[in-house]
Parts: C-alpha cells; sequence; structure tokens
C-alpha cells in the first residue's frame, strides 16, 4: 500500500514552504525590488517589507521591532552571538555551553579556544537535559557567555532554558540560546527564557532558506561578525534579501497564529507513532526527554538495538516514508551522533538510531503508514539487496565480466582520492537518470565514500526490481586499508 504522497517525517531538518509565504516572496521579487538602505521611494517601500517582517518575529518571541536582526542562517546566528559577545569582550575570557549543541555553536567554541580562550562543555543525561545545576557550578568569574539551546534539534529534549536565563541574570553573564528548533513550535518569550540573545531561522517553520534572525537584549555587548555596512544597525553588513526576510515574516505570522493549535494536535501522533515503534520492536528505545514541558511535540528518537540507521533509512526512502539519522559521513567512515553520544549511548546504539520529526503537514494516515511499513523494513525488506565485506573485493570479482560495478562517491572524492578505474561513475543525486543502464542480468556492486551513497542507491536498485545488487560495507574507505596492492593496481 502505497500513499498518495511521500510520508515526509524530517521537518527537523526543514519543512516545506508554505504556499502563503511562496507568494508573499514572489511579491516580494516582483513589486519590492529597492533598497532598503535607499532614502527614496523604492528603497521605503522595500524597508516597509523589513518592518513588518521583523514585526512578526517579534511578536512571536515577546520583544521590540528593533531588538530583531536579520541575517543569512541559523548557523550564521548562532556565530555572530558566540563570536559577537566573546570579541567585544577583548577575545578573552570563558564560555560555558553544552556537548549536544548543534555544529555551528560547537564551531564558533572551537573557534574561540583557537583564539586562546577557554570552554567548558556540560554533558547532557541520558534524558538529553543538561540540569541548570551544572551551568551554575561552571560559571567563573571571567565566563562572559553561556549558550544552551532551546531544543535540542537530534531528540527534541527541552533545556531548562528559563532556570538557566535565572541563574545567568544572577551572575550578570549573558545567556545565548539557540531556538532554531523551537521557535513557531513551542512559546519563545524571550522575557521568560531570561536570554540576551536567540537564534532563529525561517526553513525550520515552513519558511525560506537562506533567511534567519538574531534577537540581541542590547544589555551585552555584542559586535558584528560581517562588517562593512550599517546595515541592521551595524549588526549585520550587506544588502538585506527583501524577498528572503518577507518569507521569514510571513511565516513567522503564520505561526504565531498556528502553533498552539499544532502543538495539541502533534502530541497524540507523538504518542500514537510511539506506541506503534514498540509495538512493532519491543526492544526499541526512545532517546531523549519524556513529559509536557520536557520535549518538542513533533519528534521522536528511537534506537532499533542490532539494526543499523542508515540501512533503515533507505528501506523507508523505498515506502516513500522520509526519516533522518544523526550520524554523520566523513571521508572514510561513518561517525555516530554527537548529541547521542553526548547523550552516553554507545557507538554501536548511536549508529542504529533514526530520527522521526513531524510538523504542520503531518497526519493519522501518515503514522498510520509508518506503522505498516517498519515491520517490513525491520525484517529485512525489500529482497535482492545485501552487503559485501569488502575482504571479498577482490581482484576476481573486481574484473568479471557477470559484475556491473557502480562508482557512487561524491565528485570531490573522485579529485582527491583514487578510485577504480573500470567502474561506471554515477552521482547519487541524479541516480535515477542512470537506472535504465544498468543490465539487470548481471550483479550490481556499488562502492561510495564510506558506503552511505551506495546503500541508499542499491536500496533503490532493490526496489526496481534488481535481483542481486551488492553494497561495499564501508565503501573505498574500508577496501582500500585491507587491499592496499589493489588499489595501486587498479584505482587511478
Amino acid at each position: 500500500m502505497y500513499l498518495p504522497r511521500r510520508v515526509y517525517l524530517d521537518h527537523n531538518a526543514t519543512t516545506p514552504v508554505d504556499p502563503a509565504v511562496a507568494e508573499a516572496m514572489a511579491v516580494a521579487l516582483r513589486d519590492v525590488f529597492g533598497n532598503p538602505a535607499s532614502l527614496h521611494t523604492e528603497g521605503r517601500k522595500a524597508e516597509g517589507v523589513l518592518r513588518r517582517a521583523r514585526s512578526s518575529v517579534a511578536r512571536l518571541l515577546g520583544c521590540p521591532e528593533e531588538r530583531v536582526f536579520f541575517v543569512g542562517s541559523g548557523s550564521e546566528a548562532n556565530n555572530t552571538a558566540i563570536l559577537g559577545v566573546f570579541s567585544a569582550r577583548g577575545s578573552k575570557g570563558h564560555v560555558v555551553t553544552t556537548r549536544i549543541e548543534h555544529e555551528s555553536v560547537l564551531g564558533a567554541c572551537a573557534e574561540i579556544e583557537r583564539r586562546g580562550g577557554q570552554v567548558t562543555y556540560l554533558a547532557a543525561g541520558r534524558d538529553g537535559r543538561v540540569e541548570a545545576r551544572q551551568v551554575q557550578e561552571a560559571l567563573r568569574p571571567d565566563t562572559v557567555l553561556v549558550s544552551v539551546m532551546h531544543a535540542n534539534n537530534e531528540t527534541g529534549a527541552l533545556q531548562p532554558v528559563e532556570e538557566i536565563g535565572r541563574l545567568c541574570r544572577e551572575a550578570g553573564v549573558p545567556l545565548h540560546t539557540d531556538a532554531v528548533q523551537s521557535f513557531g513550535k513551542i512559546r519563545t518569550d524571550v522575557d521568560a527564557l531570561g536570554c540576551e540573545l536567540l537564534s532563529l531561522t525561517a526553513h525550520k517553520i515552513n519558511g525560506p532558506k537562506g533567511a534567519a534572525a538574531l534577537y540581541w537584549r542590547g544589555v551585552h555587548a555584542c559586535e558584528p561578525l560581517i562588517r562593512g555596512g550599517d546595515q541592521e544597525g551595524g549588526m549585520r553588513a550587506g544588502t538585506v534579501a527583501v524577498h528572503q526576510v518577507a518569507g521569514l515574516g510571513k511565516a513567522a505570522e503564520l505561526r504565531y497564529e498556528r502553533w498552539r493549535g499544532d502543538l495539541e494536535r502533534l502530541r497524540p501522533l507523538r504518542a500514537e507513532l510511539i506506541r506503534g515503534l514498540r509495538e512493532a520492536f519491543p526492544a526499541a528505545r526512545v532517546n531523549g526527554a519524556e513529559g509536557e514541558g520536557r520535549q518538542l511535540p513533533g519528534t521522536v528518537n528511537v534506537t532499533f538495538p542490532a539494526k543499523n540507521g542508515l540501512h533503515l533509512l533507505a528501506a523507508l526512502d523505498c515506502y516513500e516514508i522520509s526519516v533522518s539519522i544523526g550520524s554523520a559521513c566523513t571521508a572514510d567512515r561513518i561517525e555516530p551522533s554527537h548529541v547521542l553520544l553526548g547523550m552516553g549511548l554507545s557507538r554501536e546504539d548511536a549508529l542504529s538510531s533514526i530520527r522521526l520529526s513531524m510538523g504542520g503537514g503531518t497526519g493519522k494516515k501518515d503514522i498510520a503508514h509508518v506503522l505498516k511499513m517498519l515491520p517490513r523494513v525491520l525484517q529485512g525488506d525489500p529482497p535482492g539487496f545485501a552487503y559485501l565485506d569488502p575482504q571479498h573485493l577482490t581482484r576476481e570479482r573486481l574484473t568479471s565480466k557477470d559484475v556491473f560495478l557502480i562508482d557512487i562517491s561524491m565528485p570531490t572524492t573522485r579529485l582527491t582520492q583514487r578510485v577504480l578505474r573500470e567502474a561506471h561513475r554515477f552521482s547519487y543525486f541524479s541516480f535515477d537518470k542512470h537506472l535504465p543502464e544498468i543490465p539487470r542480468d548481471k550483479e550490481a556492486l556499488l562502492i561510495c565514500d564510506t558506503g552511505a551513497f551506495s546503500l541508499m542507491a542499491g536500496y533503490r536498485l532493490a526496489q526496481q526490481g534488481h535481483s542481486r545488487v551488492r553494497v561495499v560495507f564501508g565503501g573505498y574507505g574500508a577496501w582500500r586499508a585491507l587491499h592496499p596492492r589493489l588499489v595501486e593496481e587498479l584505482c587511478g
């Protein structure tokens, strides 16, 4: 049974643009071409679009409009907040954050360490939450900033930001919170949170990519990340993309109207999804906090012990279901989620986990479809697909006329590393157009950097009826380590 549309359960990664948002952006592109910094009529018209968008964002935050500054992404907002405060203190001092933050926060903190600053990284508990007590114990006389996310992007666990905010106010230390996952989904009143700075983005709330904002209370100094102009009150140089900001403003306006209703609608859907997951696989473990006020209503991160999370993602994709994993592909292997490791999960359990995140368009039929297809996936559907131990990727196999060898590596890999000369080189992102070129009477043997892309493509082939699909486990990274002589002989 297939639904007439895909079941998209990856809203924490990004969301579809609402038609009303797309229309607002189209109007701005068509009719509002002026530079908002210009004094003439066209400039004033463009500035009016920014002003209305600023008002919509400020209404969700419960703050004055002039404290909202538009930037290009949530990552930029995080970097501006963290590096801006640190730079304003003379690039000296101590920062407190957590091990489960988004990479943009961790990257900014790593930059602080490179500049000679010190950073304390707090560990989360098995429920995915840090405790305010940990922050209090980490504060020092030279602490210049605390940065703790509002809602975790992988588990949905809500951090005790309000309590942390009270501690920071008492200590006179500014608090930054990354609210990219919570803005427009739950209450994000900046006075209640007690934050000095807050990051948000449009594409998590059915708005466009490339539009985001930073709230800055203005009590503590914060220097701009991008210099060279007076735009956004001097906080972010560069001509503002009016149409992008129009999209953010419209998305914020719609979320103000809808977030409470979505909150009540998603809670029972999440409960039903968790019940069904445990019924399909009794050993399944949900990662993150439980209970109202401790968890985003639309996020479920679940571990299926002894299963491969990437394998599950690929198989579910064949059944028109989009989920995600927190693992990251490096040059030669797949790394487990730093968030799950930071919560105390083993490497094996972290690699056995997937995230299902719901949004405004998710309904009961979507959850029912997932729960119908998941048992098939857990049992190994679809047939015709198998891993090949890289030890068995020998010269005989690579040169066999019965094997159709497919290299599905990233283009950058082919430029910087040696790959099999005789392989058919296909792009994963345009793989479907190559399907007619792959013979059904031969073994389709796929290899890529880590095994991730070839796994996804292998499932696609099996879904299309290919009965002999093999994927090199661990990809080139594993194979090169085992067969250095073959690499010299067959790769170029």
